[in-house]
């Protein structure tokens, strides 16, 4: 089965456990403790939720920046959230920032990633649409696939605009890719 079909027949029960899950690692890994600013997202369909690591981070004071995305051009634009910041639909029907501070992307110091699947050596499959490629490749910051385990796969065909993942965490654990 397709990484997306099997993502869509996962149910609300299993989405939030390793979701959670896979959260909890990335609260206790050295990227999220040296972390001052982190760029989340917010879950379209059953996407790993980040919603747990969005609530700690704002309680051990960092940073947050999620993703505005010019339905047009495709081009991610990143903004800082506060507690109180309201989320409304945008492009692609993702929860996205309103009235909130552009983000400057040197600034941020790790990016989680969504996408449908993940290679062992960071290759990463997204909607195809590019939005994350051309934010990603200008940036020096730890780019992480967020994921479930069963979207890592030995291998993927990447194109020459893919920008690799340094590390992929899912529920199971954190792999370093090659």
């Amino acid at each position: 089965k397709s990484n997306k079909l099997k993502r869509s027949l996962m149910d609300g029960t299993e989405v939030i456990a390793k979701s959670r899950e896979a959260s909890k690692i990335f609260l206790a890994s050295e990227m999220y403790k040296n972390a001052k600013c982190i760029m989340l997202y917010m879950p379209l369909g059953k996407e790993t939720d980040t919603v747990e690591i969005m609530d700690r981070a704002f309680v051990d004071g960092k940073r947050l920046v999620f993703p505005v995305t010019d339905s047009h051009s495709g081009e991610i634009t990143p903004y800082y959230t506060e507690k109180d910041t309201v989320f409304q639909k945008g492009a692609f029907s993702v929860m996205e920032p309103c009235r909130a501070e552009i983000a400057d992307i040197v600034n941020v110091d790790v990016i989680l990633v969504p996408g449908i699947a993940f290679s062992e050596n960071g290759t990463r499959v997204g909607f195809g649409k590019g939005c994350y490629d051309r934010i990603l490749k200008n940036t020096d910051a730890v780019k992480v696939g967020f994921c479930y385990e069963f979207q890592v796969c030995d291998e993927i065909v990447g194109e020459k605009h893919d920008v690799k993942m340094n590390y992929i965490v899912t529920e199971c654990g954190i792999r370093k890719c090659l």
